[in-house]
């Protein structure tokens, strides 16, 4: 039997496969290989000798080269190649010593490929601590951009900007030429759909600003450890349609007609690392505004960290109409909390919930018993394992026994030093249920049980 024979006949009939393919199909197809295998196929047989001419973007990364001069011989020798159609991508990730020299070459290539028409900019530097590439200001006018992604660059002023196509920016740890320039880029792009900014503390914005009439997905990452007392983030995008921030540094948030936002995500602590004066009634306020312009969604998400400054500066809560999927994380906070959250969900139908399961007594009596779960709640699913210890035992037993059209509520067990899981899945099977058409799913990695 010639298992050899067989291999090479199915090789080649993989690469006939795709040589068979039509070339602008191939192009596209490479578009998302990084381009130094790109050129490599030019070996494959005479129709891919000059196949990587074709293809309409760069995918290149230092780190594939021996040396700089390689590096920067390939790329000029890519982008000096005449092309008809325009230049869809142009990704490049780099981490040179010749600081020098490689910002005059990365701004001399932006300019290249800008006048070819380029529909997505990706460029990533890793020289953390040096210092940073400023984008050339032709990029303010790329009409056929579509995307932008940058990290770790610096963002010149703009003498004008023209970026009707933009659809999308993400911006990682990017640095300002001043404070405006963000917010004159945002609300400049006509066509924004999707805004991601992480910020530290070298972009100096205090007020960011996020006007745009067309944006729909907005997520705020903030990275600074040393809190950012004067800093706030304003938002206006009444077509918003998902938010979600996740930061501990920014004091204030802000948001204005936010009428179609149907889903967000929410890890925020207002800068208040430690405990919170429940007499700051100026802050108090400013949380409760905000909550009450993202209490139109659908489906949300918020941390326990929220929870605590909420409840700890006595917030008065909004009532969440529309809310129909919850995912709450309240750790090892009190069981209360959940309970006066869950009040303000009176049409709740599916909940998540993290906590940290104890042997410590939860300190509360008889807990509030939230309108959702006599109308609509239906699932529910507990994430992290339940030990068998009074705390979990305590949550399983204040859903099981108030919710009255339960379907299904998910769990998985850990067995702890009292408790093998077997014993857990007796006490669980002793707990009275409100809905008798509620099954409780016990999954694990190698198994699951329903208890019907």
């Amino acid at each position: 039997m010639d298992r050899g024979g067989d291999a090479k006949r199915e090789r080649r009939s993989d690469e006939d496969r795709l040589s068979n393919l039509p070339e602008s199909l191939l192009c596209q197809i490479m578009l998302n290989i990084p381009t130094k295998d790109v050129v490599k196929s030019s070996v494959l047989s005479r129709r891919w000798r000059n196949l990587w001419r074709y293809v309409p973007g760069l995918n290149v990364e230092y780190s594939e080269f021996l040396d700089y001069n390689a590096f920067v011989s390939f790329v000029d020798r890519f982008l000096g190649v005449e092309r008809e159609s325009c230049f869809e991508r142009f990704r490049l990730r780099y981490d040179c010593d010749e600081e020098e020299r490689t910002i005059s070459n990365v701004k001399r290539w932006i300019n290249i490929v800008v006048n070819q028409k380029l529909k997505v900019l990706d460029v990533l530097d890793y020289t953390w601590g040096n210092e940073e590439v400023q984008i050339p200001p032709s990029v303010y006018t790329c009409e056929s951009l579509v995307s932008m992604k940058l990290c770790n660059v610096i963002l010149p002023n703009p003498q004008f900007i023209s970026l009707p196509l933009v659809k999308a920016i993400e911006l990682d740890i990017v640095k300002f030429a001043n404070a405006l320039v963000l917010e004159e880029l945002i609300s400049s792009c006509s066509a924004l759909e999707s805004l991601i900014i992480s910020r530290s503390s070298v972009d100096d914005i205090d007020v960011l600003r996020v006007r745009s009439r067309s944006l729909l997905r907005f997520k705020h990452i903030g990275n600074c450890s040393d809190g950012w007392d004067g800093c706030e983030v304003a938002i206006e995008a009444p077509k918003l349609e998902y938010l979600n921030i996740s930061d501990h540094s920014t004091a204030k948030f802000r948001i204005k007609n936010s009428g179609s936002l149907v889903e967000a995500n929410i890890n925020i602590i207002f800068n208040m690392e430690e405990l919170p004066d429940p007499n700051n009634r100026p802050k108090r306020k400013m949380i409760q505004d905000f909550l009450a312009e993202i209490s139109s969604v659908k489906k949300l998400f918020i941390s326990s960290h929220t929870l605590e400054v909420i409840f700890d500066l006595s917030c008065e809560l909004p009532v969440f109409h529309n809310l129909s999927s919850l995912h709450i994380d309240f750790e090892d906070h009190s069981l209360t909390m959940l309970s006066t959250f869950l009040q303000s969900c009176p049409n709740l139908k599916s909940l998540v919930v993290e906590f940290k399961d104890s042997s410590e007594e939860d300190g509360v009596g008889v807990l509030s018993i939230p309108r959702c779960f006599s109308t609509t709640l239906e699932y529910v699913k507990i994430e992290r394992p339940i030990t068998g210890e009074a705390r979990g035992m305590k949550l399983v037993s204040y859903i099981l026994e108030n919710s009255a059209i339960l379907k299904k509520l998910t769990l998985s067990l850990k067995s702890s030093r009292e408790k093998e899981e077997s014993v857990i899945l007796k006490e669980l099977l002793t707990i009275s249920r409100l809905s008798t058409s509620c099954k409780v799913v016990v999954s694990e990695p190698r198994s699951c049980w329903v208890l019907a």
